[in-house]
């Protein structure tokens, strides 16, 4: 369901020819210029990924009322950055997929019930504003047939570097002390 080729620019140096430094517990990928997004977070505020070069990111497609893979991805976070100092914490977006029943609610309850609060914030948006960003980053939400308030979607994490570029992925079974280490790692590129 990834598609490998996450949408975007390509970087100016070259895609094939960069190296790409090793990110613990990720999946290497080549270097990429994160596609764009530009949604609003559960407290009103607009947040446009192009405006926060120089801060390491991390991005996820999720939703609030996700039963299974969410809640766990969002624990391994919290674990994780109870392990980096809070002045070196990347900042962490969850873009909803989920535009019907996401809202800044939701997400608010979501965030109490696992501890993420200050630590995940969550992009919402209408269902075209959303699609936008899901087509440009290669992520195809879809509802299950058999109980449409299930939604298949990417677990991944897209980890980018203060440039911009996407550096590499981490699979939803990441360990949280690579995750801890490896966003170090993106902080210094």
């Amino acid at each position: 369901m990834l598609a490998a080729g996450c949408g975007g620019g390509s970087s100016s140096s070259g895609d094939s020819a960069v190296s790409v430094p090793e990110i613990a517990g990720a999946d290497a990928i080549p270097a990429k210029a994160a596609p764009a997004i530009d949604l609003t977070d559960q407290y009103g505020k607009k947040i446009d990924l192009a405006k926060l070069k120089g801060r390491t990111v991390l991005v996820a497609f999720l939703y609030t009322h996700c039963t299974d893979l969410c809640p766990i991805v969002a624990g391994k976070v919290h674990t994780a950055y109870a392990q980096i100092p809070k002045a070196k914490r990347p900042l962490f977006l969850a873009v909803s997929v989920d535009p019907a029943h996401d809202t800044p609610r939701s997400a608010a309850i979501f965030n109490k019930r696992h501890r993420t609060t200050g630590e995940i914030d969550w992009l919402l948006g209408s269902q075209a504003e959303l699609e936008k960003v899901w087509k440009a980053w290669g992520v195809k939400p879809e509802h299950d047939a058999n109980d449409p308030e299930e939604i298949e979607h990417n677990a991944e994490i897209f980890a980018i570097d203060p440039q911009g570029q996407i550096r590499a992925l981490y699979p939803p079974t990441f360990r949280p002390e690579k995750l801890a280490a490896g966003t170090q790692t993106l902080a210094q590129l």
